[in-house]
């Protein structure tokens, strides 16, 4: 048990700070175990798994768009029933190699024994990924980056046991969305900069610029009235669940979650900022302070701006491309649903940064001088 002024004025400048052990492992311990029960549930029994065992035969053949296309015929140990037995498949989705993990269906034309490909197994490059990934955080950010990873694993469990369950319960998506990510960066906030007043001061900074990012996009959504159903995943939600699905709801409330980690990126530099040069230099307080922080902050958002709008351009280059091969007029270019979603997804995300980081660099400068009265609390 410590006081909280305690830690707001230890712990200012945090380059050593942990999480309190016992938090962080119980954090840990209920992320992981709420992962785990939603990805429990029963599978879908309409797609299988099976191993490639031979390659019975090869052949170059004409598709029905005009190119050539490899066919083979495949022989596939699947599991049915609890019972290995092996099938005969015919392959023209993509090359396939003896040993491949693939996933199968049952043939939509009414023949029981007759199976089609429907994607190849890439567990094995995701884990290897995700392996890399962890091993590269440890051996940047030690411990730092170890509490990263367990913020990590708790906004997955926040997604899928609280946002994604609410939502198709028919709860607003875009409340749902707000108060998931007021759950995610309260809780990653704390593992990965503790309660501080840099922390404290990004966590308002975050929270109100993401508020405003909320407002605007259900605005913009309204007001050009999108209708949600560019994307193809949610083209099949109506049929999934049986009932008329909030779908512009659903992409309003992806903007604001798809906003929360570059506001969570400038509002923490920039908080980290303001308590850097103001260790560097006691002196300055107040506007100056603000003034040097604020020429740190613009040289960020510019680099971050670019990347957005990279990103998303990077997203959607398939269908930019293919619009400016059949030479789209421009308006109907920037009418198209998918192109300006992506449009305003970049311009809302960019708005809440450029509110974020005065906010943030405000409201550090005022917690840099003030000073909090005693209280206890268990914090470390």
């Amino acid at each position: 048990m410590e006081a909280f002024s305690h830690s707001l004025h230890t712990h200012e400048n945090d380059s050593g700070w942990k999480p309190n052990k016992y938090i962080a492992a119980f954090i840990l311990a209920i992320s992981i175990l709420a992962v785990f029960l939603a990805m429990s549930g029963s599978p879908n029994q309409d797609i299988i798994k099976g191993e490639v065992k031979q390659i019975k035969a090869e052949r170059i053949v004409d598709s029905v768009a005009g190119m050539k296309v490899k066919e083979q015929d495949l022989s596939v140990e699947v599991m049915v029933d609890r019972e290995k037995k092996e099938i005969a498949v015919m392959n023209d989705f993509t090359p396939i190699r003896v040993g491949d993990k693939i996933f199968l269906q049952g043939s939509l034309f009414g023949d029981e024994e007759a199976f089609e490909i429907k994607d190849i197994s890439r567990e094995k490059g995701v884990f290897v990924l995700t392996a890399l990934f962890i091993i590269l955080v440890f051996a940047t950010s030690g411990w730092r980056g170890f509490y990263s990873l367990i913020g990590l694993i708790f906004s997955l469990s926040v997604i899928f046991v609280f946002i994604v369950p609410l939502i198709l319960k028919g709860l607003n998506p875009i409340f749902v969305g707000i108060a998931g990510s007021f759950l995610i960066l309260l809780v990653t906030l704390y593992l990965s900069h503790g309660l501080t007043k840099k922390s404290i001061s990004a966590f308002i900074g975050i929270i109100l610029s993401l508020l405003f990012t909320g407002i605007l996009a259900n605005l913009a959504v309204q007001a050009m009235r999108f209708t949600g159903f560019s994307n193809e995943g949610a083209l099949y939600l109506n049929m999934e669940t049986g009932s008329p699905f909030n779908l512009v709801g659903l992409l309003t409330a992806g903007i604001i979650i798809a906003a929360i980690g570059i506001l969570d990126d400038v509002a923490v530099t920039q908080s980290s900022t303001v308590f850097s040069i103001a260790s560097a230099n006691s002196s300055l307080k107040g506007m100056p302070l603000y003034k040097k922080a604020m020429s740190v902050g613009k040289d960020h958002i510019s680099a971050v701006i670019n990347t957005l709008v990279l990103a998303y351009t990077g997203a959607a280059l398939p269908l930019v491309l293919l619009l400016t091969l059949r030479n789209t007029p421009v308006d109907f270019f920037l009418s198209f649903e998918m192109v300006s979603e992506e449009i305003v997804r970049t311009l809302i995300a960019s708005s809440g940064l450029l509110l974020a980081v005065p906010i943030t660099t405000a409201i550090a400068v005022f917690f840099r001088q003030y000073k909090f009265k005693r209280s206890k609390l268990l914090v470390n």
